[in-house]
């Protein structure tokens, strides 16, 4: 964080001094010109700022590349102020669909630049509580796996899944679970992948950590089935002083959602929200996203209820949301997402149902055999 940080200072920097120099080529004399204004479209004026403000956006930037990357910001914003001009001549501006999109934009920008700042003041986590994290998660560091799944679904008669679970729990192979498969007479589909410790959700990795080679799950809805097998890990600890900046980045991340959490809690309760008599139905279902504790309460849901929540580990950059309708006892839903982070997933509560949320490894392996 520190090294992205400093890096985008001196490009902010550097920008400002390539920005100055194009004005001072133009100088017209006055010190305001000198200092902010990089060119002028029909008496309106591109600021400095206007240009730094973009290139901080632009990741990736070497020095070397400043000057021209400022230049060819300088032009895409006299480009746009001639858009702009001509568009208020022509009221495009005062058009629906444009004040709609004017108006949603400043919504958003405000709402995120109230988040932002009142993250700031989130305390940088101790080192007592650094410690503490990497103390009570010691499958993610001191004692990390390297887990390789192998992974099967099918569907069986109901009356033959304790005997699958049996021999799965028991301990046994992979080509053991495939020859069951065959001798039931039952398609399945297998897929095998490796997870490091950080990449299973923290309710999962305390069960698997606790697993040996060779021993698995199996889940059940009516007569399908999920076996999870681990078929084989390593050991790869994580050193303290390794594990520091990593940890100290997610506790404040946390912070920072608690923070945001708690201010839209308050705000919701010392603010008036009306619903209009159409929505009044929608807004006391409850929110369509789970919470912090729905989440953990979902993620921690027996293998007898037939769900199974597989999900990594949150991250700031997060932004997929999904949320599954509540679903009947001879439902079987399964949704599939790409490696990524922060998801948030709502889950129905029916006992009976059958629910997957599952991430492919990067390069999964998936056959349909008998």
């Amino acid at each position: 964080m520190k090294n992205r940080t400093t890096t985008m200072g001196r490009v902010a920097a550097a920008a400002t001094l390539v920005s100055c120099a194009l004005v001072l080529a133009g100088c017209t004399g006055h010190k305001k010109d000198a200092t902010q204004s990089a060119a002028r479209v029909d008496g309106t004026e591109i600021t400095v700022h206007q240009i730094n403000y973009r290139l901080q956006r632009e990741r990736g930037l070497r020095p070397e590349q400043m000057e021209e990357a400022s230049r060819r910001v300088l032009e895409q914003l006299i480009d746009e102020q001639l858009f702009v001009d001509k568009a208020e001549k022509l009221k495009v501006d005062k058009e629906p669909g444009a004040e709609q999109a004017i108006a949603a934009a400043r919504r958003e920008v405000l709402a995120r630049a109230y988040v932002e700042t009142s993250a700031q003041s989130v305390a940088t986590p101790t080192d007592d509580a650094i410690h503490a994290y990497f103390d009570n998660n010691d499958a993610l560091f001191s004692h990390r796996r390297i887990y390789v799944l192998q992974e099967y679904l099918s569907k069986v008669p109901a009356n033959k899944i304790a005997e699958l679970r049996s021999l799965v729990e028991a301990g046994t192979t992979a080509a053991a679970v495939e020859a069951w498969f065959k001798a039931q007479g039952a398609q399945f589909r297998a897929q095998e992948s490796t997870h490091p410790a950080e990449q299973v959700p923290l309710a999962s990795l305390k069960t698997l950590a606790a697993m040996q080679d060779g021993h698995g799950l199996v889940t059940s809805s009516g007569d399908q089935v999920h076996v999870i097998l681990l078929t084989s890990s390593k050991s790869e600890p994580v050193t303290f002083e390794k594990a520091k900046p990593a940890i100290a980045q997610f506790l404040v991340v946390e912070a920072r959602r608690k923070n945001t959490e708690a201010n839209i809690a308050a705000l919701k309760t010392s603010g008036k929200v009306e619903y209009a008599p159409q929505y009044a139905a929608l807004a006391a279902s409850g929110p369509a996203l789970a919470t912090t504790k729905d989440m953990d309460a979902a993620a921690q849901i027996s293998a007898a209820s037939g769900a199974r929540v597989t999900l990594p580990v949150a991250d700031t950059s997060s932004g997929v949301q999904v949320s599954l309708p509540t679903v009947t006892t001879t439902s079987n839903v399964q949704v599939k997402l790409p490696v990524t982070q922060g998801v948030r997933v709502s889950l129905p509560t029916t006992p009976a149902s059958s629910v997957e949320v599952r991430l492919p490894p990067q390069a999964p392996t998936d056959t349909l055999k008998k």
